[in-house]
């Protein structure tokens, strides 16, 4: 990798990207990451984009972050999230309004909440295992894709509907497939006249016009029964401060943010634990063999107490962390571990470089779920979901889905690899490269 330009300022070094690193950066972050650590420390201002940041690579500066005062903090890339998703959405608040918002949402989305719908998960996947056939060559995304969504919309959404089914498949996947990288990361380029804002503004209207309809007859279907255990429901019948129903359009940004947050990240790391498993079908048999123990129709829940799935599914997302990184920018000047943090100035803690620590995770790159089994990693050193007071909500219905699919899959199914794959930036989450190609053999006895 071509040598950037290093200056060390006040015993910190100050690294400045040449384009096609900065471009890297993004593209490629867990190459970038452990490349900046092994040159450069584990804790370095990086210039990007005209502005810089520092690269948190180690679990003792993660923490110093997370734990200092959320008020301190305001949110990194603002102007780029609100024009993808919306100015009154979770992304974007602060203070006392992103605590209230969170407030609003956490009882709903609480693992707590969704595990009696473990059933209904395992329909969802069963359904779409069905389409698979002996012999055939797939992208495994394709199907862990689906699974995410359909779960999504009938947990989160409420969606009961086939016409709504079929319709959110079709216009969610376009959105996935519009926020490109350059949309995401570049907010000069979200302008009408770039063609790839353009297809992501496309998608975001059919979206708006799909909520529009589903709304009214999810209101109409309430006025037969009462049906608000889920999100959109808890969120139609919130209020604001002031007493009033909070918006539709406040309502569509926070499920947009939901969607985007939680349907990709959950498919791209359950298709990482598929491609792992086909490439050590040792591993398959151990985790099988646990399986067997509890038989092929065990109660759902019990996917949440199972050590070796447990242990399969935290080694595939540190090995392959779909949420490389996480920011917070400082309001007012701080201090993390000796450095000075001027105020305005953004901390860019690396997932995927904490995760690849070798001192950390000894030969990080090697697929050993046994780890996790050898010892217990804390909230700093282990950290798929982000940290803090921003750490992904939706974690516990990820976690959920992502061990009773990949149950599934492991016990129902016979597979093995049809190429190697690899990570790459998708959008705001990293997934593979190739989808996960995959050959199935067929099912089980």
């Amino acid at each position: 990798m071509t040598t950037a330009t290093a200056v060390l300022t006040s015993q910190t070094v100050r690294l400045k990207l040449n384009p096609f690193q900065q471009w890297q950066f993004f593209r490629d972050p867990r190459t970038m990451h452990d490349w900046i650590r092994e040159h450069y420390g584990d804790m370095v201002i990086v210039h990007l984009q005209g502005r810089d940041c520092f690269a948190v690579l180690s679990p003792q500066a993660a923490r110093a972050v997370f734990s200092a005062n959320p008020d301190n903090y305001e949110v990194f890339w603002r102007e780029s999230f609100t024009n993808l998703i919306g100015e009154e959405q979770i992304w974007v608040l602060t203070g006392a309004a992103h605590r209230r918002e969170r407030n609003l949402c956490a009882p709903a989305v609480h693992a707590s909440h969704f595990r009696a719908y473990g059933p209904v998960i395992r329909e969802i996947v069963r359904d779409n295992l069905k389409k698979w056939q002996p012999g055939q060559k797939i992208k495994a995304t394709d199907t862990t894709l689906l699974i995410s969504l359909d779960v999504i919309m009938r947990l989160v959404f409420g969606v009961e509907e086939a016409e709504f089914m079929e319709e959110g498949r079709t216009i969610f996947e376009e959105l996935r497939l519009a926020a490109h990288p350059l949309v995401v990361f570049f907010p000069a380029l979200q302008k009408p006249w770039f063609p790839l804002w353009r297809r992501y503004q496309k998608a975001m209207v059919a979206i708006t016009h799909w909520m529009e309809r589903f709304f009214a007859a999810r209101r109409a279907r309430a006025q037969l029964r009462a049906d608000d255990s889920d999100v959109l429901g808890a969120l139609m019948n919130s209020r604001d401060e002031n007493g009033q129903p909070v918006s539709d359009q406040h309502i569509r940004n926070e499920l947009n943010a939901v969607l985007t947050a939680g349907h990709e990240t959950t498919a791209m790391a359950l298709g990482w634990a598929i491609y792992e498993l086909a490439r050590n079908p040792h591993l398959l048999e151990k985790l099988r063999a646990e399986l067997a123990a509890v038989g092929p129709d065990f109660d759902p829940s019990l996917a949440l107490t199972l050590p070796y799935l447990d242990a399969v599914c935290k080694e595939a997302v540190r090995l392959h962390s779909v949420l490389t990184e996480c920011a917070r920018i400082a309001i007012k000047p701080m201090h993390v571990l000796g450095h000075e943090i001027a105020a305005g100035q953004a901390m860019v803690i690396s997932i995927t470089g904490i995760h690849h620590d070798p001192q950390l995770y000894p030969e990080p790159n090697i697929f050993r779920p046994e780890r996790f089994l050898e010892r217990q990693y804390g909230t700093f050193e282990f950290l798929p979901f982000g940290g803090g007071h921003r750490r992904c909500l939706g974690a516990g219905l990820a976690e959920y889905t992502m061990r009773i699919a990949l149950a599934e899959i492991a016990l129902g199914w016979d597979f093995e690899p049809d190429g190697v794959d690899r990570d790459v930036r998708l959008n705001v989450a990293n997934g593979p490269q190739k989808g996960i190609p995959i050959r199935i053999k067929g099912r089980r006895k």
